[in-house]
């Protein structure tokens, strides 16, 4: 017997192993249930979620000889459907079949009853493709056929679809199978098929497939072919698939943030030598990007991260590291990057390219650009630039440079100093970076201690603070000439701390301002 693909051959028999479409299973079957078939069905939906599938599987149930709402498979209506041997079940293949006289010979079939069941079931698959003439021919038969004949249409873009054909069907939107419910299917597919594989290789696998079963199956059927007999891992599915490894998307992402122009060459070069498609690198390192945003702007225990803790905590790191304004800006032209990579003769090129620019931005107004250029500059002052000999007419012995001032620990006195006069430190500061920061809500308390508080109004005002921890550290101690060792909160962190501890005496009107962070909080600082 000639071999049979894993994707056909774990196709759904029935409604109950259809997974991820209980919205528009459940309907179905109270339509068989209640004798409310309708004249036509639009099945749409991405592809790989079932739609041919389910269709076939109503056409069954509504002949099948037994009573209920799903088909008993077993009855000689059902296996001539399953085999392919019924005359009343016809597939079709818009693709190829689109033009006025193949659907001229279904308008003059469906004139005739079934030969066995109750319907006769058109299954049009693809039906977008139909031309202008095909759907002006099928729409008079499609809005009023015989009582016995049903259409399924399916398609993977139903916006092509006229509004004529549209407003004479009843829609069912098939939405992308969940990560969780996909591994959980092929985990036990696996068991059944008796193949070795780990539990990271089949959510790699899910992940993959963008929601899409017959593409997961697909891959598993291939790892199984080239490793048979051997465990399927996470290494060998990249290996077949050409997809990039998580540890190529964090040192590429590392190397644009450090500016190393060099190391992004080299993973690039590194990659394409071990075969990863170079669109699909792009493709992984954009949604790279939105993960570090997400990890960033709502924190690593979100669900929207569909990740382990410790990966949301890796994403959480290295988005702070980059900062959240370049990160939207990344993401913004990597978008771009992959839409030009498709119709490009060169995609290594362009994506060398893109990551030369990301590391230099020297052109972009973007204000995550801008802040990447001033940390340059900041860098090199820090330095100290090297000036030409020849600029220097008379050269002298440079002098021995002065020891570095120690500066004291800050006591709770100068940290009551510090918010009393804050808005006098703000406005000295001459970083444009630093008090754009400080204007978008940061304030200065005292909780107790050697330390000083700053309190933020939002997840990503704590999370540039945090970025320019040296910075603010640098400022405060140039100011008030002491060194403070601080840390940085959210108002509503504030709120429920402060009832813990006893504050500090008013010396200004903090409290006023942080309880305009918290609408319906009010923070009241006492003796």
């Amino acid at each position: 017997m000639a071999y049979t693909a894993l994707y056909r051959k774990l196709r759904p028999q029935s409604f109950d192993e259809v997974i991820g479409q209980e919205h528009l299973i459940t309907t179905l079957k109270n339509q068989i249930k209640n004798n409310r078939i309708n004249h036509a069905y639009l099945f749409c939906g991405t592809r790989g979620t079932g739609k041919t599938s389910t269709a076939k599987i109503f056409a069954r149930a509504i002949n099948c000889e037994s009573d209920g709402d799903k088909p008993c498979n077993k009855c000689s209506v059902c296996r001539n459907i399953i085999e392919g041997r019924s005359l009343n079940v016809v597939e079709i293949d818009a693709a190829s079949n689109n033009g006025v006289d193949n659907i001229r010979d279904i308008v003059e079939e469906v004139k005739y009853p079934p030969t066995e069941g109750k319907y006769k079931v058109y299954i049009i698959d693809e039906v977008h493709m139909l031309s202008t003439g095909a759907f002006n021919a099928l729409l008079k038969t499609l809005e009023e056929p015989p009582a016995h004949v049903v259409f399924i249409l399916a398609t993977t873009d139903p916006q092509k679809l006229p509004v004529t054909v549209l407003s004479r069907c009843q829609r069912f939107d098939f939405h992308r199978i969940s990560r969780v419910e996909m591994s959980r299917e092929l985990k036990k597919d696996m068991q059944n098929e008796g193949v070795s594989i780990t539990d990271e290789a089949i959510d790699y696998v899910a992940r993959l497939s963008d929601g899409a079963m017959r593409d997961a199956l697909s891959i598993l059927d291939q790892c199984m072919s080239f490793y048979y007999s051997e465990e399927i891992t996470v290494d060998k599915i990249t290996e077949i698939t050409g997809a990039v490894d998580n540890e190529v998307l964090f040192r590429l992402t590392d190397a644009i943030s450090d500016s190393d122009c060099e190391s992004c060459l080299s993973i690039i070069d590194e990659a394409v030598l071990k075969g990863r498609d170079v669109l699909t690198l792009a493709s992984d390192l954009v949604m790279h990007f939105r993960n570090l945003l997400l990890a960033v702007s709502v924190g690593v225990d979100s669900e929207a991260l569909d990740c382990s803790k410790e990966y949301a905590q890796r994403l959480y790191d290295q988005g702070i590291k980059v900062s959240y304004d370049y990160i939207l800006e990344l993401i913004g032209n990597f978008s771009e990057l992959c839409s030009n990579m498709k119709y490009s003769s060169n995609q290594r090129v362009l994506l060398e390219v893109a990551c030369i620019k990301a590391c230099t931005p020297v052109t972009s107004a973007e204000s995550g650009a801008v802040e990447k250029r001033l940390e340059r500059l900041e860098k090199l002052l820090e330095g100290g630039i090297p000036m030409p000999a020849k600029s220097i007419p008379n050269r002298e012995e440079p002098k021995p440079a002065e020891p570095p001032k120690v500066l004291e620990q800050a006591v709770p006195d100068d940290i009551n100093n510090v918010i009393k006069h804050w808005d006098d430190f703000v406005k000295s500061i001459d970083s444009k970076l630093l008090k754009g920061l400080f204007d978008q809500g940061v304030k200065a308390v005292y909780l107790g201690g050697h330390t000083l508080t700053l309190v933020c109004a939002s997840k990503i005002c704590v999370a540039k603070c945090e970025h320019n921890r040296t910075t603010i550290e640098e400022a405060l101690a140039k100011y008030f000439n002491k060194k403070f060792t601080f840390k940085i909160m959210r108002a509503d962190e504030y709120q429920t701390t402060k009832a813990e501890t006893k504050p500090a005496p008013k010396y200004s009107s903090a409290e006023e301002e942080i309880s305009n962070m918290l609408p319906g909080y009010h923070v009241e600082i006492t003796e």
